[in-house]
């Protein structure tokens, strides 16, 4: 069973300023530590939900190169927007592969997958991997989640959850059928409500794959002071149907937008 958005990706070129870039915005941000099979690196910023923002490095780019899911950061490095995808929590991963194969998508289980902590621990999980990579993997944990995922309440970290994320195509019906594959129903009005977060699919002119990620605050008014105060640029506007959105103008490349959680 497919629980919800496990986390987002961002890629970024130096993961000790992009840990400043998170902590400027308000977020306690651990170490996570190195991927010594893939060549990254990486820190996390917890949010209140269970979910996370992954900041991801590349430590060795010969080594990145030759897995997809290091050219996936290579290649979201290359561009303005540096999301690089999400992962998506499930309960059972062989099980969910399955289900997904007889929904007639293909995706094929990876080899175990795991990181190294800062104090020599190790975390390891498996993940399952759609055959178009625009697509989000899945993710089960084989040691416990707060290993990989330490709970944060300090900072904007306890009062934030993740809301949706926005995945553009130029041709929205692949798109749809993909999604309706990957967790067995169909979208509402162009979303996938999960038990964490939302799937919310739109044309797109600018290519395919993840164009915006939204962030559920609890009061976006004090927020928004705290930035005033501590002189970060950022954008402050009302939305229909979202209300006030904040959009803060240096994320390390990613597009963000903080909304009033309801």
């Amino acid at each position: 069973m497919i629980l919800g958005i496990d986390h987002i990706l961002i890629a970024v070129e130096d993961l000790a300023k992009a840990m400043e870039v998170y902590r400027r915005l308000g977020f306690q941000v651990l170490v996570g530590g190195e991927h010594p099979q893939v060549g990254t690196h990486n820190a996390l910023v917890p949010l209140a939900d269970g979910s996370y923002l992954e900041l991801i490095g590349v430590k060795k780019p010969e080594l990145a190169q030759q897995f997809p899911f290091g050219r996936q950061v290579l290649e979201a490095l290359a561009r303005p927007n540096r999301l690089v995808g999400f992962a998506l929590e499930c309960a059972d991963v062989h099980g969910d592969v399955q289900a997904i194969r007889d929904r007639g998508l293909t995706i094929t289980k990876a080899p175990p997958g795991g990181r190294v902590k800062p104090d020599g621990q190790q975390v390891s999980w498996r993940t399952a991997h759609p055959e178009n990579p625009r697509l989000p993997f899945l993710i089960q944990d084989t040691t416990p989640r707060q290993l990989r995922v330490p709970p944060s309440p300090d900072g904007l970290n306890g009062s934030t959850q993740v809301g949706w994320v926005e995945i553009g195509a130029a041709d929205l019906h692949p798109a749809i059928t993909a999604y309706t594959q990957l967790f067995g129903e169909r979208p509402v009005d162009g979303r996938f409500a999960l038990q964490r977060g939302t799937i919310r699919l739109s044309p797109s002119f600018s290519g395919d794959g993840v164009q915006m990620a939204a962030l559920l605050v609890q009061d976006v008014a004090a927020l928004a002071a705290a930035w005033q105060a501590g002189d970060l640029r950022f954008y402050d506007e009302n939305i229909r149907g979202m209300g006030r959105v904040l959009v803060p103008q240096d994320t390390g490349g990613a597009r963000l937008s903080f909304c009033q959680a309801r």
